[in-house]
């Protein structure tokens, strides 16, 4: 024998996720792939201005030094940044290492990897300025 009632359906609000912190840090966390989309088209755009001659270039150049253009790519590294911090904090949980027979912590390989990454934006900077 079925019944004739209707389910109970929980009502979910589009802003459940602003109840916690945890679920907004998650929310902002996520949305740091909005500021990694603007500027990978901002790269593709230089590529495209590079492969068309000088004057396209200037023009680029010229596109990023614009205000607007500023301000974005500065909250697009925020953004990185704070993407890049939780991964780093990520890593310790996958990587299961033991040294003498105990489980390593997760703080030198959370400063390993910014180490890591300070050395390769140092070698980056120094091969696109001097070289």
């Amino acid at each position: 024998m079925t019944t004739k009632r209707k389910p109970y359906v929980r009502p979910m609000p589009s802003t459940w996720w602003k109840n916690l912190p945890f679920y907004r840090f998650y929310m902002l966390r996520e949305g740091t792939a909005v500021p990694t989309v603007w500027f990978s088209i901002v790269l593709i755009y230089g590529l495209f201005a590079l492969k068309h001659g000088a004057e396209s270039w200037a023009g680029y150049v010229g596109f990023l030094q614009n205000p607007v253009v500023v301000v974005l790519n500065l909250i697009t590294l925020v953004a990185a940044l704070l993407h890049t911090k939780t991964w780093f904090e990520l890593a310790p949980k996958a990587a299961n290492i033991i040294v003498k027979s105990e489980k390593m912590g997760p703080e030198p390989i959370i400063k390993g990897l910014w180490v890591v990454t300070a050395l390769v934006s140092v070698v980056i900077l120094l091969v696109a300025l001097f070289w």
